[in-house]
């Protein structure tokens, strides 16, 4: 029992370890060279509980293709106050420029040579977008970051975790399903492994996870959205996040970013407070449910 007890106090204490030195980015700093677009998703598309998702896309070019940093401010299902009030004066010492983001950026997508690289990509709570209205300045109470490559080109070259290519070849889950029960006959797909043992037997987690195209969608004005899905499995403990998976399922529209997508591991780890099942999940992912932006809706729905 006093394990337990201490285990948890740990736990806690890391936590909040964790949001008293979080970092901010003030969005309204960024110059004309970055583009910033602003999308809302509803947690009814694909969750039976009735809150809004936030999406920061921030991409630019570079030599390569462009680069895409996303804040994504998840709901508080605690308190259901999403954004706080605060001052700029409480945050001027935790504000960070873009040019640490920027390099956070290459430390997450391996573009570095002289980086040591670890497992971790994605940042739930250390770093938060800051938002000025009438004068007024607010931070989320919960935030994901991280980081995409948008590199467009043929599918012969590598794809590494963390790659948006839309000439790849489309694989859906429930192929790639079928592709693994071939492989692995005898282990459960990594992507259903949600009550599993912490680890995967099958899966390296460094070398195979990336994300999939899996389909495209035409808008009513004819641009053309494209759909993906991340191979990795589920490896921590029920107490804990696995915000690597981040928005595991996405869809990527040219020139606005991410403007829809799915956040399976912040639901399945507020399992009580949301009161949805594994089955439910499951049914999601398999078949591949995402939340799409109110914005791209209307804009969907006004051309017919």
């Amino acid at each position: 029992m006093m394990k337990r007890i201490f285990t948890f106090c740990l736990f806690a204490l890391t936590c909040l370890q964790g949001f008293s030195q979080s970092k901010y980015f003030l969005i309204d700093s960024l110059d004309s060279k970055y583009k910033l677009s602003h999308h809302v998703l509803s947690t009814k598309d694909i969750y039976p509980i009735d809150h809004k998702i936030e999406l920061f896309n921030i991409t630019y070019n570079n030599s390569d293709g462009q680069n895409l940093i996303l804040f994504s401010v998840l709901p508080d299902l605690e308190t259901g106050q999403d954004w706080i009030e605060t001052s700029f004066d409480q945050l001027q010492d935790s504000l960070i420029k873009f040019g640490p983001m920027q390099k956070l950026f290459e430390a997450n997508t391996w573009s570095r040579f002289d980086g040591v690289y670890g497992e971790q990509t994605k940042y739930l709570n250390i770093y938060k977008p800051v938002v000025c209205k009438e004068g007024r300045y607010y931070v989320p109470a919960n935030c994901l970051l991280q980081f995409y490559a948008i590199r467009n080109r043929p599918k012969v070259f590598n794809n590494v975790f963390g790659t948006i290519n839309i000439n790849l070849d489309e694989v859906t889950i429930l192929e790639m399903e079928k592709i693994y029960n071939q492989t692995y006959p005898s282990t459960e797909f990594p992507l259903y492994t949600l009550r599993s043992p912490v680890y995967s037997t099958t899966m390296d987690r460094l070398r195979d996870r990336r994300e999939y195209l899996s389909m495209k969608h035409t808008l009513a004005d004819g641009r053309i959205a494209y759909q993906f899905w991340t191979y990795l499995d589920w490896n921590k403990h029920r107490f804990q996040f696995e915000s690597e998976r981040g928005i595991d399922r996405f869809v990527y529209l040219p020139e606005e970013g991410i403007v829809g997508g799915s956040f399976d591991f912040y639901f399945f780890h507020h399992l009580k407070k949301t009161g949805i099942t594994d089955l439910y999940f499951l049914d999601n992912i398999r078949k591949e449910k995402i939340m799409i932006s109110n914005r791209i809706i209307k804009e969907h729905q006004s051309k017919y």
